[in-house]
């Protein structure tokens, strides 16, 4: 028994400290992104570059259509639905890599998920 709850206090401090840890999205970019997706080398490497609005709006387009495309009860959706749905579908291409160059997940292998999404979210932003 106290080995079960040595094991659970564990585990608590390891998922705490993952929370704590996440990077967020600029620091994601920062670390992992820039190479390829800062508004300087992004032309050259064919990548659409931070804040680029006109280069993310056909990549969020395209996303959009792809997620409709797998399920066609999502076209006529809006506003945060249909921005969750583009985000979900780009990160689907972030995750798996693309015929173009970028690997799965770029070169942030460990990235969990979410914070793909959060990279996503600040890339794509014209903030």
């Amino acid at each position: 028994m106290k080995r079960f709850f040595k094991m659970l206090i564990i585990l608590s401090v390891m998922s705490i400290t993952t929370v704590v840890f996440a990077m967020s999205g600029k620091e994601v970019f920062d670390n992992f992104c820039t190479t390829c997706h800062s508004p300087s080398m992004a032309p050259m490497f064919n990548a659409p570059g931070a804040q680029d609005s006109s280069a993310w709006t056909v990549r969020k387009n395209d996303a959009f259509d792809r997620a409709v495309s797998k399920n066609s009860s999502i076209s006529s959706t809006t506003g945060d639905e249909k921005y969750e749905h583009i985000i979900n579908e780009l990160l689907s291409v972030a995750t798996e890599g693309t015929s173009k160059g970028m690997p799965p997940k770029g070169t942030c292998a460990d990235c969990t998920d979410d914070e793909l999404k959060s990279v996503i979210k600040f890339m794509s932003s014209d903030k």
